[in-house]
């Protein structure tokens, strides 16, 4: 939580409309109506990310994978990271284009392509830092088949956690006060795919950063 409300205020604010998105390993952030380069803009701004803020990150992202795993049965192995990402959305912005929209309907693998598995860690929570914002698996019927909707509360640290295809088709109600802070962390079947996600801190990002703190010890 404290990491992407560091980034997102570094940010001037990020994103012009309600949804603002981070992406670590895709070094990206929101910014007015377009995506900028994190890293160049951590670079103007002289700030850097600490060992424990990557520490903390690497951390809940293998908690989610362990999760995942021991939830739907999957040997670890077999759940390869895809995206992952911050989300904060922020009711007193209002929607410049589409992709401000965030309350559409959608399914991941429609929208993302490789997801298999999709987690969402809230980090805060519904009705005391935000109104609105729940999180809604809409009903779907397969032939005979009928699977009932769901709305699920934001509360911080839970998780929710779910297969990405047809048959979990959802959607995010707008959120009319406050800010509502995620993070999403999907997995993929596609080893081709999670070997083209970048890792985070990137090696040479990681040496430098760790120089710096050496520096700022002596």
């Amino acid at each position: 939580k404290d990491l992407v409300e560091w980034l997102v205020a570094e940010s001037w604010g990020a994103g012009a409309g309600p949804p603002s998105v981070v992406d670590l390993h895709a070094e990206t952030i929101s910014y007015k109506e377009q995506f900028v380069n994190l890293t160049a803009l951590m670079e103007f701004k002289q700030i850097s990310f600490s060992q424990k803020q990557v520490d903390a990150y690497q951390a809940v992202r293998m908690a989610l994978r362990q999760q995942l795993s021991q939830l739907f049965g999957v040997p670890l192995e077999g759940l390869q990271h895809d995206m992952t990402f911050f989300s904060h959305i922020n009711a007193s912005k209002t929607a410049k284009n589409l992709h401000d929209e965030y309350w559409h309907t959608h399914i991941d693998t429609d929208q993302y392509g490789t997801f298999a598995y999709t987690t969402l860690l809230y980090l805060n929570t519904q009705d005391d830092d935000f109104d609105g914002g729940e999180f809604i698996f809409e009903g779907t019927r397969h032939g005979e088949r009928e699977q009932h909707g769901a709305a699920i509360e934001p509360r911080s640290g839970r998780i929710v956690a779910f297969t990405s295809d047809a048959e979990n088709p959802h959607k995010v109600l707008p959120v009319s006060r406050g800010v509502r802070l995620a993070l999403t962390a999907a997995f993929t079947c596609s080893q081709e795919k999670a070997a083209s996600i970048e890792p985070f801190p990137k090696p040479s990002q990681a040496a430098a950063e760790a120089a710096g703190e050496a520096d700022a010890e002596e």
